[in-house]
């Protein structure tokens, strides 16, 4: 009987009753106190995390992060917003004061830059950090030369008679004095080059692998491979006997030699059997060896894959 009655009572209760209209009120009432907390004044501490950038490459730094603390007075909502943002901010340390080992940013210097960021008047806005000081180690500087890492292999009848050329031929480093005094030159990165038949150029990076700690004042340079048409060229050239026996005469055969080499085509016709010497030297000969080994003691620079048509002159004494 009395279980029946609560029961009745519950449902004529919840009857009356409107959650709906409950919970609506509940939740504007709290609202219009939010609205009115954050619609007032605040005084707060914040810290602006700042990241220093593009460290100058002759110096060593190792703090590239500080922060700046700001007592901000603003409504409750700009503050919830900054909480929410979390702004940063980000200077180069190239544009910064340095004064001994030190560079120093000003944040006295920085204000607009930094309100900018974090979008806050600067009449709300007191700076508590005046100055971030960051330390640094000066860099030894040299110059060193480069040497081009090439390999070429040229289109049939085209060769060069020039070194690679290189733009710029050396480069300003920084580091350590222990490891620049190590390097005494560098090399670029491996250009390999195929059937090659003009001059050809392009940009090719320093390698950088042997002296990671090593800052590069150029991160590339610009090679030139100079490529001519090349042609064969042959000339018969006597052959000069050295340290003979002087107690007999000395007769050789053949007299002659063919020199075959290669020439550029536009230097083929300079190209003079004078400029040539070919020898044979007796002081070279071993123990029971009848024959002679024929050299080229003389050739001129334009030519290259110079050869003999023989490796072996007969001699006979004659006393």
């Amino acid at each position: 009987m009395l279980k029946e009655q609560i029961q009745r009572l519950n449902r004529t209760t919840f009857k009356k009753t409107n959650f709906k209209a409950f919970f609506f009120f509940f939740f504007f009432a709290l609202m219009i106190w939010l609205l009115i907390q954050f619609s007032k004044t605040y005084t707060k501490e914040i810290s602006v995390p700042i990241q220093f950038i593009e460290t100058p490459k002759d110096k060593i730094v190792e703090k590239t992060k500080s922060s700046i603390q700001l007592r901000v007075t603003e409504n409750g909502f700009v503050l919830a917003w900054l909480s929410l943002r979390s702004p940063s901010i980000t200077s180069s340390l190239e544009e910064l004061p340095v004064g001994g080992n030190i560079i120093t940013y000003h944040t006295d210097d920085k204000e607009a830059e930094i309100l900018s960021e974090i979008r806050i008047d600067y009449d709300n806005v007191h700076f508590i950090t005046k100055k971030i000081k960051i330390p640094f180690i000066q860099k030894e500087t040299k110059v060193v030369s480069v040497i081009p890492d090439i390999e070429v292999s040229y289109a049939p009848g085209y060769n060069s008679d020039e070194q690679f050329v290189i733009e710029p031929d050396s480069i300003e480093i920084s580091g350590s004095k222990k490891v620049l005094d190590s390097i005494k030159s560098i090399y670029t990165q491996k250009v390999i080059l195929k059937n090659i038949s003009s001059n050809t150029k392009g940009m090719v990076g320093i390698d950088t692998t042997p002296y990671p700690k090593v800052t590069y004042y150029q991160q590339e340079v610009e090679y030139l491979v100079k490529t001519k048409k090349f042609t064969e060229g042959r000339l018969n050239i006597p052959i000069e006997i050295l340290n003979a026996p002087k107690d007999a005469s000395v007769s050789i055969f053949p007299k002659e030699v063919i020199v075959i080499y290669r020439v550029s085509l536009d230097g083929f016709e300079m190209i003079s059997k004078n400029e040539f010497v070919v020898v044979c030297d007796f002081s070279d000969l071993s123990e029971n060896q009848n024959f002679l080994i024929p050299k080229i003691k003389k050739k001129p620079s334009s030519v290259n894959a110079i050869r003999l048509n023989i490796n072996k002159v007969q001699f006979v004494l004659k006393k």
